[in-house]
């Protein structure tokens, strides 16, 4: 092992995995253990120790830590902050509950991802041991440009695996990609995968041009909406379906701290804040407004239907699941709306799902009805970074 010799890990987040798989790299920390992709036994091992009617995630993440354990993990790095909901209490409550289980030599480490500060302090002090304070800069310069990377990527897929004529294709050429994210040294490097990216899964995928592809948007909770494990592969799901799908969730939100710091430049959740407040006039947890603002911004650009996702029990996403019937009647904007916890059932998930999509088929095609001479449809490869 390098420098430290504890091994650490984290709960496993989509694609953000490779996002922390790069920062510990940078911080000289890898004994790291990568958390499994999570299955239905995760779920249910989370399930059967947590409190029943707590969060989805939280069940999803405590079986993830009780396999991390059981493959040697011995420091569990976790979200934690003044949550405007009950997030906060995740990481106390998981640490109680190992406890119990026997689980007695590990620790947590919290991260409160809402303070700058905080992130710094925490990452140089207990991640980053034997990092000098340049190296810890590095480190989180290095993760939120991998953060903006990683966000690309995941755009070029909804877009392109929904259109593919050689099925697998983009999903293969995504994978490396996401190894070069991590294993590119260099941060002006980096950087430069910003532009190229898109690029690359145009030169290399073909996609049939003819089609005028349903185009569905998808918000709800962040990490339902970010860990295909947790949302039965939604995004999949629609790409099969021949669907081009797109969701402003991200973790950057949090971490890219230039954004954060700069007046000038804004991030999707500004916007979508301000486009939910004549419904939801202030922040109240989750993603209540950045869930009722993406639907109407979405309507504008031209989108044809929105999937919200919260899981079961979920208080701020429930009350976006009480407003956004209002605000699909207003802005003529199909919204489906799907509630997850361990129990749900792929059978009936589909069903839904292609029974929503007949519906935004038939009233795109009343709307607007074929026309030989539509312009070839070409994949966006601009996106806000």
């Amino acid at each position: 092992m390098e420098a430290n010799s504890i091994p650490i890990t984290f709960p496993h987040f989509g694609s953000l995995v490779y996002v922390f798989e790069r920062l510990f790299h940078e911080l000289n920390r890898y004994d790291l253990i990568i958390p499994n992709k999570p299955s239905k036994k995760t779920a249910e091992l989370g399930a059967r120790h947590a409190p029943e009617f707590v969060c989805t995630p939280f069940k999803l993440t405590l079986g993830t830590f009780i396999e991390s354990l059981e493959r040697g993990a011995d420091e569990l790095a976790m979200g934690g902050c003044h949550a405007y909901c009950r997030f906060g209490y995740y990481w106390p409550v998981q640490k109680l509950i190992l406890e119990d289980l026997g689980y007695s030599d590990f620790r947590f480490v919290p991260v409160d991802y809402e303070s700058p500060i905080e992130i710094f302090r925490t990452l140089k002090n207990e991640f980053g041991r034997d990092c000098n304070f340049s190296q810890v800069v590095r480190a989180v310069r290095a993760s939120y440009i991998a953060n903006r990377l990683t966000d690309i990527t995941d755009n070029q897929v909804f877009h392109y695996r929904a259109l593919e004529l050689e099925k697998g294709l983009t999903d293969k050429i995504a994978k490396k990609i996401f190894r070069r994210i991590v294993d590119t040294p260099k941060i002006r490097d980096m950087k430069k995968l910003q532009k190229e990216i898109p690029k690359i899964f145009k030169r290399e995928v073909e996609i049939d041009h003819s089609v005028d592809p349903i185009k569905v948007g998808i918000v709800g909770e962040i990490y339902v909406v970010l860990e295909p494990a947790l949302n039965v592969e939604l995004h999949r799901r629609l790409n099969e379906l021949g669907v081009v799908v797109e969701h402003s969730n991200s973790l950057r939100r949090f971490i890219d701290i230039p954004y954060k710091l700069n007046p000038f430049r804004h991030m999707p959740i500004d916007y979508e804040q301000k486009a939910a407040r004549p419904y939801v006039a202030h922040r109240l947890g989750g993603e209540t407004q950045e869930s009722i603002g993406s639907t109407i911004l979405l309507k504008k650009k031209g989108w044809d239907g929105m999937v919200h996702l919260y899981p079961f029990t979920c208080m701020p996403e429930i009350i976006s699941r009480s407003i956004l019937p209002a605000v699909s009647r207003d802005h003529d904007m199909p919204v489906l709306s799907l509630v997850v916890d361990e129990q749900t059932g792929e059978a009936g998930f589909q069903t839904r799902l292609e029974a929503f999509i007949d519906l935004l088929s038939r009233k795109k095609l009343k709307k607007a009805p074929q026309n030989p001479h539509k312009k070839k449809y070409e994949v966006p490869i601009t996106q806000q970074i």
